[in-house]
């Protein structure tokens, strides 16, 4: 292949934003032979199951181009360039383990067989920048237990993306998987490809969706199978931008979300060149967790309860979810209004070695899908 070719007159654009095969990389070690990154798992994307034959086949040569470090790739026939642009962005999305391939697209002017590829990185650099990635990785994989459901990993890598990595585009690497498990800073596209690498090399399915927040701009998160159903997943939205960060602030309002939390209310999908999955179960987080309650009064004791749990794993924050307005608004009178939260507190207090303040706390209140989250507070040691 031409690593140099010269293509016609080019429109430089970037793509904006806040797999299933695993890369072959180099051990980083003699001892690292039966690392997890050297099993490669079978490419049966969603997304890429949605291209014909023909596309796939270009696909597969923009992929192997881009995991190559080619400058280019040249087709055996003249492309549009919506087709090449479709080509490149399900490449840069969906690929996520070719994290020194840079958004950039140049759009020809008119129909081509060349499409031209950038990086972010120096090919000197990536050796190390994969053992960087592949030791935290493992860090990862070591918090889950050998017997874990597919829920239990998913949970895992949501709250270690989460707890581990702040909003910020300070540095190149932070629309990578790089920039969120290694340096702790991401926009959103890099929290959604560490989220998806995280789950390929689990063996779940899972891709990142490309789309728009409530004011048109871009935004990328997941959508990931479990047990046979389709939930949305946003770590960036589930991760508050505080400064300094805090490694203990949880929240999982945006994980196995469906389609009526989120779509049309707070995440619009772009749809020009791709089809996505219904994501319809009811099943959230909550529900799994047994925090979706139906009457208000339950949600001192489950509090209370998840209080203690949460302190005992070195976390302050407790929520709780409600499937009507009517709950929602009567368990925040109960708990903001009578006393109830002191009574949370209190209670986690007499129960757990850590002790909070029991008047004083921070609420967040998500009224889109009737959610209330306190994040405790630490009494200062005498």
């Amino acid at each position: 292949m031409d690593r140099k070719f010269l293509c016609a007159v080019l429109l430089m654009t970037a793509l904006s934003g806040c797999s299933r095969i695993i890369e072959d990389v180099p051990p980083v070690d003699d001892n690292s032979a039966n690392s997890r990154f050297d099993t490669v798992i079978d490419n049966s994307r969603y997304v890429f199951s949605t291209f014909t034959e023909k596309e796939q086949e270009y696909y597969e040569l923009v992929k192997k181009a881009a995991e190559n470090g080619e400058h280019g790739v040249i087709f055996p026939e003249k492309l549009e360039p919506e087709e090449l642009k479709k080509l490149f962005m399900a490449v840069y999305y969906q690929e996520e383990h070719i994290f020194w391939l840079a958004s950039y697209f140049e759009k020809p002017a008119a129909a081509s067989d060349r499409l031209r590829l950038f990086y972010r990185f120096e090919d000197r650099d990536l050796d190390a920048m994969r053992k960087e990635v592949r030791e935290r990785v493992e860090e990862i994989f070591e918090k889950i237990d050998d017997d874990a459901t597919d829920y239990e990993k998913m949970r895992v890598f949501h709250d270690e993306i989460v707890l581990g990595c702040t909003f910020g585009d300070d540095e190149e690497s932070a629309r990578t998987l790089y920039g969120a498990l290694v340096d702790g800073q991401a926009q959103c596209v890099g929290y959604s490809k560490a989220f998806d690498y995280l789950c390929s090399l689990a063996d779940i399915n899972c891709m990142t969706v490309m789309g728009y927040n409530t004011t048109g701009a871009t935004h990328s998160w997941n959508i990931a199978e479990l047990d046979g159903k389709w939930y949305h997943v946003d770590c960036t939205w589930d991760d508050p931008i505080l400064d300094p960060p805090d490694t203990e602030f949880d929240r999982h309002y945006y994980f196995l979300a469906n389609d009526s939390d989120i779509l049309g209310v707070t995440h619009m999908l772009d749809e020009r060149y791709y089809t996505w999955p219904a994501c319809q179960a009811e099943d959230n987080y909550y529900t799994r967790e047994g925090l979706m309650l139906s009457v208000a009064t339950d949600a001192e004791n489950v509090l209370s309860k998840q209080a203690v749990r949460k302190l005992s794993e070195d976390r302050k924050c407790i929520e709780v979810r409600f499937d009507d307005k009517r709950s929602y608004d009567v368990a925040n009178t109960l708990l903001f209004e009578t006393g109830g939260m002191k009574n949370v507190l209190r209670y986690a207090n007499a129960h757990s070695d850590k002790k909070v303040l029991e008047t004083t706390y921070v609420r967040y209140l998500n009224p889109d899908e009737f959610i209330i989250h306190v994040e405790m507070i630490y009494a200062k040691e005498t």
